[in-house]
């Protein structure tokens, strides 16, 4: 009989949960209707690695008492420190419950015990029966346990576990295992609320130990200990027997050893994987069905399929041992493009050397038809030096081949990250790019928009289960100057090829998924064109003035230098502003003002708190604006003209995959953050101008998103002030403060303006309060008025609130889901919050959908009316195009129209259009 026969794994179930949640705390892990499962996915892999490195016969969970235990009735106090388990965490247990249950593992929980006795229980009886016991824990009461029969399997920062032995304790505690009860009774736990001796700590425990053997002997020998140590040893007596009373582990519990009820052979990972999957940790399911062998193997990967049987978990998937090989003869590649018009698609991926897409030269590119195929076309360029080969095809040859394949309107193109793959090929000379795209990262954002990862390398280890070949090992990152035309063919190709097959193969998995989620319309018909858009927009680029910056950064030098003086005017004295601490201590110490906030470091001066602090002293008031010119000098002034490239013109990046709700963002540099509504803006954006000859067009939306509320809501008061035509503003001043339009204060319209936007944010009367500078009291009045007027927006908060909580997502008009964490949370900030996101989300989402959708419009009527037009910037709700001057007018009538009839809702778009020569001049 082998070791492994003749020993039981205990697990430690609530520790090992723990352990597993927070250990994805800073990025949980979510599926995909948004829900928290990181302490499912971590435990059960975890536990799967004991299945398969210890092979064990026999297995067991313990779990926690539902009632009180005999540690509270002794102690009320008993654990009493501890928080609150997170109600995501909370959540999660009864489905980690089911899921042992149906893998076949027996649950062990015993009314008054805690898992630990459970675990000493069975431990001691393992003893007794001549087995072996091996506990699977990281808690340390556990290692009084140890000895010769029983040991302990502690996780590691590695992912993996270390054996704890008698040695193993010694080394890690400084005491036998038979002392830890006595080692715990000193120290005590804070964890625990176990008191212990105040004072004691684990160097003198373990002294004592040492020198004494037990506690009881310490204290029979306490008057022998001098000075400090003795004294806090003769006052904490009483403590520490009882702290021993709590530490000691129960041996008597009512469970038994039925080693036919523990057996590991018996095990149904069929009915584990398809549990596991519907708990939204398909990379797990798999692992399961895999080890278990009870799903079909199909080449080399197995296929769960849920409870209802409908949709594969898994397709068949082949990792780097796939049929993969390089093409170098252009007759071979020109018969791969025939079949791939013969199919009508085909998996696409490029490689280049940058990741620059203006920059980057084509060192080859890969193409797959079938799952666990795809072929690798090197290239003869200027750059592949010499790797460069007379065999291989020519770059001009295979862009030639490539063009029929990209050319034609008939073909579906599968890419991932396709913007990218699109701007190398017409960098690279390609011109007409006009088949259908498809672009599986935008798939996998469609479906789970919040997924921590929406890379090839992620999104293959979490949907396929999959671990890519990674750069690094064609490319170590020590070398900086080399670059995909130094990696040799044989670690080129398989690479390459790869990722064309693990592309095919997640668009094979994410197809059915976007038809059965009612999201393949959305995806075929916004998200995928424009997506060319966006890359078109990204080569065109804006031409920036860097002489009128430079000018401006001058500017803003002096007003950072006045701004200076006049803190240290008021100070007294000069010190470093962008250090915290010395900002810390002039706040707090000097000025002695109330800290709002406590950090790690000390109290906190972020934005936030500077705010409150400006109601009551000026230097945080003008802290804040020096944070904000020397923003704009960073962010701005000094960095996007490092931007430029040598035409002149800047190139933004648009992340289409950026943000749940649909809306794109930029970066490198991030144009949308530039500040709109004052003068610094202003002088910012007039560096982005117009080319000569040409005219910058601005279409703008107006109030989009109050009027998506107006039509969500169906309220006829809001509605009725968008249809009149009026200053809507103005409109739900007259309402909430029962004055006609000509009484109507500045102030008034502010006031209404901050709760017509406020209102789709969730805005509570604390901080309507904060905004306006008026007591709670007021604001709530103001709130209550407003909702009194547009009781149907109320109504639709409500209802998109309650639609949240039953099926845990919210819609935008298009079909867009978003699903809302914490939806359901008892934490009341939590849900706040959450129910927050749930209203705002179908308003601003229906946004960006309808931005989009007139990107599309615009785009498609400026080449029908064969205009030289093109659009360059979208920023929020506004689009920046360029054109010849001649073209101005047609091109403003021509995209305010396509905007403003791109969709029919109950209350007409409006768009205001200005033209310029510059950006600085709109609105």
């Amino acid at each position: 009989m082998k070791d492994s026969d003749k020993t039981l794994y205990v697990l430690d179930s609530y520790g090992l949960i723990y352990r597993a949640y927070y250990a994805f705390i800073s990025r949980p892990l979510v599926n995909i209707k948004g829900e928290n499962v990181s302490a499912v996915f971590g435990f059960f892999r975890n536990f799967l690695k004991i299945l398969k490195d210890y092979k064990p016969a026999y297995a067991v969970a313990a779990l926690d008492s539902r009632t009180p235990t005999f540690r509270h009735k002794l102690f009320d106090e008993y654990k009493a420190t501890r928080q609150k388990t997170p109600d995501d965490l909370h959540a999660q247990i009864p489905v980690i419950e089911e899921i042992l249950t149906a893998l076949g593992i027996p649950i062990l929980r015993c009314d008054g015990y805690e898992a630990d006795d459970i675990i000493a229980t069975l431990a001691r009886e393992c003893e007794q029966n001549g087995m072996r016991c091996c506990i699977l824990s990281g808690d340390k009461d556990l290692m009084q346990l140890v000895n010769g029969s029983i040991s302990i399997l502690k996780p590691n920062h590695s992912g993996g576990w270390t054996a704890v032995d008698e040695k193993g304790v010694m080394e890690e505690w400084g005491v036998q295992p038979s002392q830890m009860q006595d080692m715990l009774s000193l120290l005590g736990d804070t964890a625990d609320n176990i008191p212990g001796v105040k004072g004691i700590g684990e160097k003198t425990a373990q002294k004592l130990l040492s020198e004494y053997g037990t506690l009881a002997n310490i204290y029979e020998n306490v008057e022998s200990i001098a000075g400090s140590v003795g004294k806090k040893l003769v006052e904490g007596k009483e403590s520490a027997f009882f702290s021993k009373k709590l530490v000691e582990l129960c041996t008597d519990v009512p469970v038994s050893l039925e080693l036919s009820n523990y057996s590991v052979a018996s095990l149904d990972f069929a009915s584990a994987a398809r549990h596991l999957f519907n708990a939204g940790v398909p990379v797990v399911a798999k692992s399961y069905a895999e080890f278990g062998a009870v799903a079909e193997v199909q080449a080399g990967a197995a296929s769960v399929t849920s409870e209802e049987g409908d949709e594969p978990v898994f397709d068949s998937l082949v990792a780097n041992t796939g049929d993969y090989r390089a093409v170098t003869d252009i007759n071979e590649l020109k018969t791969i493009i025939d079949q791939a018009l013969a199919a009508g698609f085909a998996a696409f991926d490029c490689e280049s050397n940058s990741l620059n897409p203006h920059e980057a030269r084509l060192a080859g590119f890969s193409i797959s038809m079938q799952k666990g195929k795809a072929v690798y076309i090197p290239l003869v360029t200027a750059e592949s030096g010499t790797l460069g080969s007379v065999s291989y095809i020519s770059a001009e040859a295979a862009l030639g081949e490539l063009a029929r394949m990209f050319g034609n309107t008939g073909m579906t193109v599968i890419t991932h990250n396709g913007k990218y793959d699109y701007e190398v090929l017409r960098a690279n000379g390609l011109k007409e790019l006009k088949c259908r795209f498809v672009d599986t990262m935008v798939a996998a954002w469609l479906l789970n928009p919040e997924r921590a990862s929406f890379s090839l390398e992620a999104l293959s280890e979490t949907q396929l289960g999959l671990k890519t070949i990674p750069f690094t090992d064609l490319v170590p990152k020590k070398e900086k100057e080399m670059t995909f035309f130094d990696v040799p063919l044989e670690k080129a190709g398989p690479y390459a090829a790869e990722d064309a097959d693990l592309t095919l193969q997640l668009w094979q998995l994410f197809e059915p998924k976007l038809k059965e989620k009612g999201l393949l319309p959305l995806f075929e018909q916004t998200e995928m064109p424009v997506m060319p858009i966006l890359a078109e927009m990204e080569i065109a680029g804006i031409r920036l003035d860097t002489q009128n910056l430079a000018a401006y950064g001058k500017e803003l030098a002096a007003q950072i230098e006045d701004a200076e003086k006049s803190i240290f005017s008021l100070v007294g004295h000069e010190f470093n502003i962008a250090s915290t601490k010395q900002l810390q201590d002039v706040l707090f110490e000097e000025r002695k003002l109330v800290p709002v906030k406590k950090t790690k470091t000390g109290f906190s001066t972020d934005t936030a708190v500077l705010e409150e602090l400006a109601r009551v002293d000026e230097v945080p008031q003008k802290i804040l604006e020096y944070r904000t010119l020397t923003k704009l000098q960073s962010t701005y002034v000094e960095a996007i003209p490092k931007l430029v490239s040598s035409d002149g013109r800047v190139r933004t990046s648009f992340i289409q995959t950026g943000t749940a709700t649909g809306r794109l963002s930029s970066r490198d540099p991030n144009l949308q953050n530039i500040p709109v509504r004052d003068e610094a803006g202003r002088k910012i954006r007039s560096a982005f101008t117009a080319c000569e000859g040409c005219n910058l067009v601005s279409a703008d939306y107006s109030q989009i998103e109050l009027v998506i509320l107006a039509h969500l809501s169906g309220d006829e008061n809001l509605k009725k002030a968008f249809l009149s035509g009026v200053d809507v503003h103005k409109a739900t001043a007259c309402l909430i403060f029962g004055v006609d339009a000509e009484a109507v204060t500045p102030d008034m319209r502010r006031t209404a303006k901050t709760i017509n936007f406020g209102v789709m944010y969730g805005m509570s009367a604390f901080r309507l309060a904060n905004e306006l500078g008026i007591s709670n009291t007021q604001a709530k009045s103001f709130i209550d008025s407003y909702f009194a007027t547009y009781s149907g927006v109320q109504s639709f908060i409500h209802s998109t609130v309650e639609q949240a909580e039953e099926k845990g997502f919210v819609e935008t008009i298009f079909g867009r889901r978003r699903y809302i964490q914490n939806i359901n949370s008892k934490n009341k900030i939590e849900k706040s919050a959450a129910e927050r996101v749930a209203v705002n989300t179908p308003i601003q989402g229906s946004a960006a959908d309808i931005v989009k959708k007139a990107m599309i419009a615009v785009d498609g009527a400026l080449k029908k009316e064969n205009l030289h037009g093109r659009m360059l910037l979208q920023v929020h709700d506004e689009l920046i195009l360029e054109c010849p001057e001649s073209e101005t007018e047609n091109v403003s009538a021509l995209v305010k129209r396509e905007m403003e009839q791109v969709v029919a809702l109950s209350v007409p778009l409006k768009v205001s259009v200005e033209s310029g020569k510059n950006w600085g001049l709109f609105h």
